[in-house]
């Protein structure tokens, strides 16, 4: 296979994948994976590695922490990233949650066919989000909450397929269920049943429902099954697909937490409540919030159709941002991580290069003029912003060499948002409590928080700090860097371009939501 001399590691795995994957083709249309049946009536046995908690880690230790971890997958469902933040419908249900109670999210992202009971309770997260029915069996193992939503599963075909419109008409079709789906014994079971012959095939392991739909578009398919909800998400964007019949009956998808951590389901039980109820009817009645959100994942096919533009997708076109290039040479330069760099630079401005803040930080990393050197006239400029801006960070990040890698970056962060004088307040008061001033879990995440109240800071130099949020925005940046690095290589020889690329500027429309601070408008020239 002859590759492109500009591919991305992330471009060439999957060439390499698909390349596989179509040589493999005949094993999904026709000579698919023979699967048992079980029998009518029957449940199968269920087996996890973890089936009971192993940790103790409840709503006293998230609060502590100050992050909520999530368990999900990354789909255009439930988590991705888009224009640099992260998206997704349970993504956003529980970002809201966490935020409504001062935490943070981290994701955990799990893997097509993961087994999510023995990762919860292993305590890899603290709430499985994946919008999926519970697994069968999984209520003996782990804590349900109320329903997220509603779907059922359908199958979905090719535009040019023969009317597909109820059971009879699966006669002799290959079906292709998701690999680990768990309605896999359901639909087993609707075949015993019906005495309709239709086969059923899984698809490879670490392949997404979305993919499995443009095979199906492509005709290297027969069909596949999904919920309904992933399938009228996935014809917006999606040529050449038709909705077939429904398989089963309407069913809840659900969060799931340990059954050590009630306390989290009893808090996760209220905020559900309120923007989701079922009624005596079986209708479901949704808040204004739900809604929205609801609609902006499965209804509105315009924002659906955004979502998958690979321009704004890292894991579609192993770019961050517009700005790639541009980062990487000046941050790897100074020894930084360019990810890291355009996970703040997101939190900042949103890679808006004429943001400018209510202080007069500007620019790209919302740098302050009086701070900025050679660059203070230039700065709504993208290069110059990001040299005075690296400059400041480096030299941090430098002062800080003795920590670990995870606590420098964390110290870099927390100075760059909150200064040298109050990180150093906070550092001091760690010492006074017999904590450790060069740990971030032992020290400063106690500290800095501690800064908003007068008994606390009427004895520290710099006095009244927030510095909750300085604790929010390192944690949101340290797991956005995560993501990012899960489908970015920090190698620069992987980036093919020396330069910004004008194709992915020229599309760069900026998302300047959740930046109450910033000025939206472009500031008058000087």
């Amino acid at each position: 296979m002859k590759l492109p001399v500009s591919s991305t590691p992330v471009q060439i795995l999957r060439m390499v994948f698909w390349s596989t994957l179509l040589l493999g083709a005949a094993m999904f249309t026709g000579c698919g994976e023979r699967i048992e049946p079980v029998p009518s009536g029957e449940t199968p046995e269920v087996k996890h590695a973890f089936p009971q908690p192993v940790v103790e880690r409840d709503w006293a230790q998230i609060k502590k922490s100050g992050v909520l971890r999530i368990i999900t997958f990354y789909n255009s469902r439930t988590y991705f990233i888009h224009k640099g933040g992260q998206a997704g419908f349970d993504y956003e249900l529980l970002e809201r949650f966490a935020r409504e109670n001062q935490l943070t999210v981290e994701v955990v992202i799990a893997q097509p066919g993961d087994d999510l009971v023995s990762l919860l309770n292993s305590g890899q997260g603290d709430v499985v989000g994946a919008g999926q029915p519970a697994p069968l069996g999984a209520d003996q193992f782990v804590t349900l909450t109320r329903p997220t939503g509603f779907s059922r599963k359908v199958v979905v075909l090719p535009e040019n397929a023969p009317p597909t419109n109820d059971l009879s008409d699966l006669e002799g079709l290959s079906l292709t269920i998701p690999w680990g789906c768990s309605f896999l014994p359901t639909l087993q079971d609707i075949r015993q049943q019906s005495e309709v012959a239709f086969r059923i095939n899984q698809g490879p392991s670490q392949v997404e429902a979305e993919e499995l739909m443009t095979l199906v578009a492509q005709g290297r398919l027969q069909s596949v099954v999904v919920d309904n909800l992933t399938a009228q998400a996935g014809l917006a964007w999606i040529s050449g697909l038709k909705m077939g019949p429904s398989l089963g009956d309407e069913r809840a998808t659900v969060w799931m937490v340990r059954n050590n951590s009630q306390e989290l389901a009893d808090k996760l039980e209220p905020f559900l409540k309120k923007h989701l109820r079922v009624n005596e009817n079986g209708r479901w009645r949704r808040s204004q919030t739900y809604g929205i959100i609801f609609d902006r994942y499965f209804a509105n096919e315009t924002t659906i159709q955004k979502f998958q533009e690979a321009v704004h997708r890292p894991d579609k076109s192993g770019r961050i941002s517009g700005y790639d290039s541009m980062v990487r040479r000046q941050a790897e330069a100074l020894g930084l991580d360019w990810r890291m760099v355009s996970a703040l630079i997101y939190q900042e401005s949103r890679f808006y290069p004429r943001a400018r803040s209510h202080a007069d930080a500007r620019g790209l990393m919302q740098v302050l003029p009086a701070f900025a050197g050679p660059q203070a006239d230039s700065l709504y400029h993208p290069a110059p912003n990001l040299r005075a801006g690296l400059r400041l960070m480096a030299t941090t990040y430098n002062s800080f060499a003795y920590l670990d890698s995870l606590d420098r970056w964390r110290f870099t962060l927390a100075t760059y948002h909150a200064g040298t004088g109050h990180v150093t307040d906070a550092r001091r008061m760690a010492m006074d409590y017999g904590r450790n001033p060069n740990s971030w879990e032992n020290g400063l995440l106690m500290t800095l928080p501690r800064l908003t109240q007068h008994r606390h800071y009427r004895d520290t130099r710099h006095g009244f700090y927030g510095g909750t949020e300085t604790v929010d925005y390192v944690e949101e940046i340290i797991n956005r860097h995560r993501t990012y690095s899960r489908f970015v290589p920090r190698d620069p020889a992987a980036v093919a371009a020396d330069s910004v690329s004008l194709d992915l500027l020229e599309g760069w429309d900026a998302d300047l939501s959740g930046l109450p601070d910033l000025i939206i408008e472009p500031p008058t020239p000087e």
